[in-house]
């Protein structure tokens, strides 16, 4: 049979109850008690296992909080440390551009000291050379008039005759320049 005959085959309880009322009285009844014996012995050990919960609850929170207070402290730190570290690096580069300012200003301060000095040695060594080239003509020349003089007169002059012969050359020379 199905299940919609089986229970039209039942006969209606004059009770709102289905079943029998024994066993809805004793089992009312068995409810009660134990509803009672929770709410009785059980009460304290959930409210203590929902307060401990709710403490732990708050400490994870409170301990989550100062982690997230920390991160941000170190985000600002590292923050902090990174504008510094930008500054730094430009105040670096800014030194090294005034250090090779004034290497360069001090390289072409040199150079224009040495090229005084070299101009001045230069000069000085030509005006050596020059009164060690008039010093060599001079007695080049006097050899050599000495020589021709000699052999114009035939006979070698004395000392002073030749200096004087030699100087009165050497002034008949220097006034033809």
């Amino acid at each position: 049979m199905t299940l919609i005959n089986l229970l039209a085959s039942e006969a209606p309880n004059e009770w709102w109850l289905p079943g029998d009322k024994n066993e809805v009285i004793w089992g009312t009844l068995a409810f009660l008690i134990v509803a009672f014996l929770l709410v009785k012995f059980g009460r304290e050990p959930v409210r203590k296992y929902y307060a401990n919960r709710t403490a732990a609850v708050e400490e994870q929170l409170g301990a989550a909080e100062q982690a997230r207070a920390e991160a941000e402290a170190e985000r600002d730190r590292i923050k902090a440390a990174l504008a510094d570290s930008d500054s730094e690096a430009a105040r670096i580069i800014e030194d090294a551009r005034q250090s090779a300012d004034r290497l360069r200003a001090d390289i072409e301060a040199r150079t224009v000291t040495e090229i005084a000095q070299l101009r001045e040695r230069a000069e000085a060594d030509l005006a050596t050379t020059r009164t060690q080239a008039t010093a060599d003509l001079t007695g080049e020349v006097s050899r050599l008039a000495l020589g021709a003089t000699e052999q114009v007169v035939g006979s070698t002059l004395d000392d002073s005759a030749q200096q004087r012969l030699i100087d009165d050359y050497i002034r008949q020379v220097g006034s033809q320049n």
